[in-house]
């Protein structure tokens, strides 16, 4: 299956790209950080109409050269303490169903999770300004249908409480950058992807 006209143009303009529906049915989102307890989790998704990329990655370009100060995306994404734009979520998914884009920020957080908010929205505007260049540029307007904001968190070796989360799975759509879906993971989990869209 290929991807969409739109959905293709979106994914070539990326450096980040690390799966799409064309040739994957299995989205690993992973955490660099040594010290991070949650390092990885698995998302089954069918072949489709989708691609994710790695926008916390991508903003930086150590992949490029060793001790490179240059960021790949943007230099307005440079780590800086000083602003809250700098920041980036470890994954987004750009999914179409038929006319409609749902996109899915998903970050990965280690114990309590905390201080994603910043990281959504800067990834978020990052997204918009995306859409904006290929309607300025190409002509192709690509309008977001619904946006979603994920965490999973946890990473501990000990058994999860068998208990429901805090939040239901139907509030994944209402989900917002303050108020993130939230939910407890195992290191290396595997969850369907259609759960988050349901």
């Amino acid at each position: 299956m290929a991807l969409s006209e739109d959905l293709n143009y979106l994914m070539d303009s990326l450096s980040c790209v690390t799966y799409n529906g064309a040739q994957h049915s299995l989205i690993k989102i992973e955490e660099k950080d040594p010290s991070a307890k949650l390092k990885k989790v698995n998302l089954n998704a069918s072949n489709g109409n989708w691609f994710c990329f790695n926008p916390d990655e991508g903003r930086k370009c150590s992949h490029l050269r060793k001790n490179s100060n240059l960021v790949l995306m943007s230099p307005l994404l440079k780590a800086d303490s000083k602003f809250d734009h700098h920041c980036a979520c470890d994954a987004v998914i750009f999914i179409c169903e038929g006319d409609n884009l749902v996109v899915v920020y998903i970050d990965l957080k280690s114990g309590s999770p905390t201080g994603y908010s910043s990281q959504f929205k800067s990834t978020r505007q990052f997204v918009r300004y995306l859409l904006s260049l290929s309607e300025e540029f190409v002509g192709r307007k690509i309008s977001i249908y619904e946006e979603r904001y994920i965490i999973f968190y946890g990473g501990e070796n000990r058994p999860l409480l068998n208990k429901k989360t805090t939040i239901p799975k139907s509030n994944v759509k209402q989900s917002l950058p303050d108020n993130a879906y939230k939910r407890e993971v195992k290191n290396d989990s595997t969850l369907y992807l259609r759960e988050l869209l349901a």
